[in-house]
Formats: structure tokens, C-alpha cells, sequence
């Protein structure tokens, strides 16, 4: 799978999308979530809650939490 241009998940449209996974992400894809700095998309919970990794004052930050958060089941 390609990874697309960054999505802006805070768009209803394109929430729906990955919702419904007419848009599918897989986990690493810069989205935004209503702000101009990029976060990477880790996963849709069995819940239906979109997990993101965001900006935390520096790329390494957002990097660390990603891993984190991709090691949570």
C-alpha cells in the first residue's frame, strides 16, 4: 500500500472515509488533526476511535510516541 498526501482527520468527509475504509491509512501516515503540524496515524480502535501520533514540540517527541502507542494492543 501507498502512503498518500497528509489528510486533515479533523475534515468530517475524510473521517467518514476512514471510518467506512473507503480511505484506508496504514500505521506512519502524516495526517492532520486541525493544525498545521503533521501527525502519523497509528490505528483505528476496535471502539471506532482514530489514534494519532501529534506534534509534542519536536519531531523526535512525536516519533517516540508513535512507537508507543503502535506497541499498545
Amino acid at each position: 500500500m501507498r502512503y498518500t498526501t497528509a489528510v486533515d482527520l479533523w475534515d468530517y468527509h475524510v473521517a467518514e472515509a476512514v471510518h467506512s475504509g473507503k480511505l484506508k491509512l496504514q500505521p506512519g501516515q502524516w495526517v492532520r488533526c486541525g493544525s498545521d503540524n503533521l501527525s502519523r496515524f497509528v490505528r483505528i480502535t476496535s471502539g471506532g476511535s482514530i489514534h494519532a501520533a501529534h506534534w509534542n514540540g519536536s519531531g523526535k517527541a512525536r516519533n517516540e510516541r508513535f512507537q508507543t502507542l503502535l506497541a499498545v494492543k
